[in-house]
């Protein structure tokens, strides 16, 4: 049997990475000067509120090669499949690739081309699949064919972040800004795009829901997860509309990594939608 490893970008609640014995190996944070591991030195919720009150625009890092060629050799098993935030936004696909080219082990390396719960779904698509006796290649194969059905829908109260790490184009975002309008963002080949905008928490609101809305064929095979950086009561309101209008398998809630906070920024939600995965593992 193998191991799953990913990094601490998937949003999965810690009983679920226990129950099906998944290692996370870090991303890093640097907020005035400090430095910081969320989940070890830190918890999420202090890091979101340190990026929150930084005086310069926090930094994140990848973990290195050196870390995950630590979490390869610490693992019993002879073979690995780790799980990466997408490629287009952070190094840890090739950290993890380096580190695996220097092991003994056979190591899958997989770029979700995602992050925050879409990035989480295919780990526990993965966790299913493993489960059922599939092979680390066969497990590749869906990862794929699972990212072709998955979304993520952003929307940002605040763009400085994003326009200052690169995230969203600073000629679109300062548009964005000096309008007083809010952009609705897509992450499309692993890339962040403006896709749409609306001016008023209504008309956001709306639009957001009928972006979402389009993302499934059928919601009642469809699983959601909402991530919010301290923006817990609209995280509630859209779970409640999403769960009345579109009635989805599951949804899952709960606060932004840090690595992807420093992007959002306060008051940013991240809407993933995707196959509910144990209906996806057994098609």
């Amino acid at each position: 049997m193998f191991k799953i490893i990913t990094d601490s970008c998937s949003d999965l609640p810690p009983e679920f990475l226990a129950k099906h014995n998944i290692s996370v190996v870090p991303l890093h944070l640097q907020v005035d000067g400090e430095d910081y591991t969320p989940g070890e030195d830190i918890s999420t919720e202090d890091a979101l509120s340190k990026i929150a009150a930084a005086a310069d625009m926090p930094k994140t890092s990848q973990p290195t090669p050196h870390a995950y060629a630590q979490a390869f050799e610490a693992a019993e098993e002879e073979e690995i499949l780790c799980l990466t935030l997408s490629s287009e936004l952070s190094g840890s696909f090739n950290s993890a690739n380096l580190a695996a080219q220097g092991s003994p082990k056979k190591i899958v390396v997989h770029d979700t081309r995602e992050g925050s719960f879409a990035q989480g779904f295919q780990v526990m698509l993965a966790a299913l699949l493993k489960e059922k006796g599939k092979t680390l290649e066969e497990i590749r194969q869906r990862l794929s064919e699972y990212y072709q059905q998955s979304s993520i829908v952003v929307i940002l109260e605040k763009y400085d972040n994003a326009i200052k790490g690169g995230r969203v184009n600073k000629y679109a975002g300062k548009i964005i800004e000096k309008m007083n309008i809010r952009g609705i963002i897509e992450v499309i080949d692993g890339k962040v795009i403006v896709v749409d905008k609306a001016r008023g928490a209504d008309k956001t609101f709306q639009k957001m829901l009928e972006r979402i809305a389009s993302k499934a064929d059928d919601f009642s095979k469809a699983i959601v997860g909402i991530a919010h950086f301290q923006n817990l009561e609209m995280a509630e309101k859209y779970r409640e509309a999403i769960e009345r209008l579109l009635c989805p398998a599951q949804i899952l809630l709960g606060s932004i990594n840090p690595a992807l906070g420093v992007y959002c920024d306060k008051g940013g939600l991240v809407i993933s939608v995707g196959p509910e995965p144990a209906s996806f593992a057994g098609a």
